[in-house]
């Protein structure tokens, strides 16, 4: 059993002896995983408004896939795996429009920074994204989803790849990033 699971089942107050209502079981991993799903997808280039109805579609279909009894190995990945694709899918569609390259409501000011501080960290947030935006896009992929929580396994189920190549990504991207951002 995993961690998640454990700590599903305590904070359920369910034993270990059978599997919860998938209502349940979907509200804990909304509960869990939808700040750092919002924050992974914006942090891809949604606009606030997308990235909230991309985890609001995520969450959904996480509850129609338990209510099938569906797999429940790695559920973390999967949930990212399917917030990815919907991600990509939104940016397919003809409709889409990229507004913003990181948008403001998915950071948490600072009620004590004043003016000065505010263009510093916001500053530093453009010089950020402009970096991340020069990775590669599987370095960024990579990065984005390692900074969002998941462990190397749970990237590579969620992309795609082996966990060795997600190691080499994610090293790389680091190593660029500290040579774009002193």
């Amino acid at each position: 059993m995993s961690s998640d699971e454990e700590r599903l089942f305590v904070a359920t107050g369910c034993g270990h002896s059978g599997e919860l209502p998938a209502r349940t079981e979907a509200a804990w991993w909304f509960e869990e995983l939808r700040v750092p799903v919002y924050r992974y997808l914006v942090c891809s280039g949604l606009g606030s408004a997308d990235a909230e109805e991309v985890v609001q579609e995520t969450f959904l279909r996480l509850y129609r896939h338990l209510a099938r009894r569906g797999s429940r190995t790695n559920l973390r990945g999967w949930i990212f795996e399917v917030a990815r694709n919907a991600a990509r899918d939104r940016r397919k569609s003809a409709g889409w429009q990229r507004t913003v390259a990181l948008d403001p409501a998915a950071g948490i000011v600072d009620q004590r920074a004043g003016p000065e501080d505010e263009a510093i960290r916001q500053e530093r947030g453009r010089r950020l994204q402009a970096a991340i935006e020069r990775l590669s896009a599987p370095q960024r992929e990579c990065i984005l989803l390692r900074i969002s929580g998941l462990r190397y396994r749970e990237i590579a189920e969620a992309v795609g790849i082996n966990v060795a190549s997600v190691g080499e990504l994610v090293e790389r991207a680091t190593a660029r990033l500290s040579e774009d951002i002193p």
